[in-house]
């Protein structure tokens, strides 16, 4: 897998942070230039425990780490990569990169989206 620097999500929102869409601009570029490449979006969350999933404050259902990928998903999909390309998932917070979160910088780590190539 490959983890997206700053590829980072509002807090309980599956929006991105402002700074995080040259990283989506950089990503569909990569995903143009290699039109064999096949991946999927791996979405994740923070501030939970036991690998749960946290609610997505905008939909109002326990799914912030699926509607994290899903966003990414949309996002290559209506900007022209073609959706047989892609598939998504979402773990909840069941592979932190910070198991315990100690300030809101690790939070920040936590809610992030990574990419798996699954053939090119």
């Amino acid at each position: 897998s490959l983890v997206l620097k700053n590829l980072n999500f509002i807090g309980g929102r599956h929006f991105p942070i402002n700074a995080s869409f040259k990283t989506l601009e950089e990503l569909l570029q990569v995903m143009r230039d290699v039109p064999t490449l096949k991946i999927e979006i791996q979405g994740h969350i923070c501030c939970e425990v036991g690998g749960r999933d946290a609610v997505d404050t905008d939909t109002g259902t326990r799914d912030l780490s699926i509607q994290r990928a899903r966003f990414v998903y949309d996002y290559l999909k209506g900007n022209g990569v073609s959706a047989d390309r892609m598939q998504y998932r979402g773990f909840g917070s069941s592979k932190k990169l910070f198991e315990e979160e100690l300030n809101e910088a690790q939070q920040l780590a936590n809610r992030r989206v990574e990419i798996k190539i699954l053939s090119k």
